[in-house]
């Protein structure tokens, strides 16, 4: 009998692992994954542009004024740290939001892939995610702009020539085009850079408090504030569950709904 229940037992897991909902996560790093922005840690520094000329740049990102691509280059242009003191000074004491390793851990336990789209760059995001989530940061595609520091300058490479550099969009538009009909997209971001990637996912989480959160509620966007991981995964749990699902306004945005 015990042979004949652990055989349905085990059918029954084959079934429903095959059916369960399938979920794709993208997240930005800096402001999002990160508690830190690696960037502005450096561009606000005395030896680099400092927050005033910086805040005035943001202000002319949200005004369309200048592009996020131009803004952001005359950030970078001016940092002036070397490699061992920027991590020296700040890169080794960034923390990573505390509920994302246990998400981690649930979406690896599920094979959903997460996936880190950035306008970072690649080298200083790799030696972050792996001083936090050692091995298991192997498993997490990062997707972002590549930079290269000689002496005390630092320049960024960016990853397409879109207005953002990294046009985040294109990762999940790529993303779609081999999913499945069902696969539900999650992304979660703080800032103007994720905009583009905003409008394609059909959860949107926006940290609260930041530019990305201002930018939905102007534009009435249909977003899930968050303050941790944690919160993001409850919402993920409940969708795959059968607790929740996915709806379709007629503006062509998605919002999740209880069942």
């Amino acid at each position: 009998m015990s042979s004949l229940l652990t055989f349905c037992y085990s059918f029954v897991s084959s079934i429903f692992k095959f059916t369960m909902t399938q979920v794709q996560v993208f997240t930005d790093f800096d402001g999002t994954l990160s508690l830190d922005d690696t960037g502005l840690l450096l561009i606000d520094d005395r030896r680099s542009m400092g927050p005033e000329r910086r805040r005035v740049l943001e202000h002319e990102i949200l005004e369309g004024t200048k592009t996020y691509r131009d803004a952001v280059q005359e950030m970078w242009d001016s940092v002036h740290l070397s490699w061992d003191e920027a991590w020296a000074e700040y890169f080794n004491n960034c923390t990573i939001d505390p509920g994302f390793p246990a998400f981690n851990d649930y979406c690896r336990e599920h094979n959903f892939p997460v996936t880190v789209v950035s306008s970072g760059l690649i080298p200083v995001l790799e030696k972050i995610m792996t001083n936090f989530l050692g091995e298991k940061a192997k498993d997490i595609e990062i997707i972002a702009n590549k930079g290269e520091v000689t002496g005390r300058d630092w320049k960024i490479t960016w990853r397409d020539d879109s207005i953002y550099g990294n046009d985040k969009s294109k990762t999940l538009e790529k993303a779609r085009a081999t999913a499945t009909k069902d696969t539900i997209f999650v992304f979660c971001g703080d800032g103007v850079s994720d905009i583009s990637a905003a409008k394609h996912a059909d959860v949107l989480f926006a940290r609260r408090g930041r530019d990305l959160e201002f930018y939905c509620k102007r534009e009435d966007i249909p977003f899930i504030a968050f303050d941790t991981f944690a919160e993001v995964e409850q919402v993920v749990k409940d969708l795959v569950e059968g607790r929740s699902r996915i709806e379709t306004s007629a503006s062509g945005f998605c919002q999740v709904v209880p069942k």
